[in-house]
């Protein structure tokens, strides 16, 4: 990617700033947080942050997105290898020794800065989410789960409960576990028979 002279951006600078803020946001949390101190840990000019990142919050969100890494799903139309795979990409840090970073993101959704909260949900939490919801919602126009099933309900609830066991019970989770917990929460709301369903007229 090139800055707003045309020069080629130095991904080194990317890396080094972002991977400061989120340090810096767990040492501090985010009340803690000031750009002086992001620049002087990471050694790179204020103006070059700003260039990149024109306000804390776009920093912020931009460094969570970097240390969640990848989280690109496809989906192949097998629901529970979908949500197999979409646990792993989507919730994979609360397995994988970065649990630290659900600290981090609770500590922002605790702020009062409203388009904090508003820009993180939709660049990190809404994808994620809706993606789930939209696998929920095909498997029961397929008839696999029962038609009164509520998809943004089910998706809230596993993710809620893996959220809860991980930032509140504070008890190690396994992937095995996290698939187990939805496939769990979704069982009760399994078709003996799948058949699709006809659309309504």
């Amino acid at each position: 990617m090139n800055g707003a002279g045309g020069r080629p951006r130095n991904a080194a600078v990317d890396t080094a700033v972002l991977a400061t803020t989120i340090g810096l946001l767990r040492e501090r949390g985010y009340a803690g947080l000031r750009i002086n101190d992001i620049a002087e840990a990471s050694g790179t000019a204020k103006t070059t942050i700003y260039r990149r990142w024109p306000t804390l919050t776009h920093l912020v969100v931009a460094a969570m997105q970097h240390a969640l890494g990848e989280r690109a799903f496809e989906a192949t139309g097998d629901t529970e290898a979908d949500l197999d795979s979409l646990v792993e990409s989507g919730l994979g840090f609360l397995v994988d020794g970065r649990s630290d970073l659900l600290a981090v993101a609770l500590d922002i959704h605790r702020q009062g800065d409203t388009e904090l909260r508003s820009t993180y949900r939709q660049s990190i939490i809404d994808p994620i989410r809706e993606q789930a919801i939209t696998l929920i919602a095909t498997a029961v126009e397929r008839g696999e789960l029962e038609e009164n099933t509520q998809p943004d309900v089910m998706v809230d609830a596993v993710i809620g409960g893996l959220v809860y066991r991980s930032a509140i019970l504070a008890e190690p989770l396994s992937l095995d576990q996290a698939r187990a917990f939805w496939r769990s929460v979704l069982s009760p709301r399994r078709c003996q028979s799948p058949q699709p369903r006809r659309p309504s007229k």
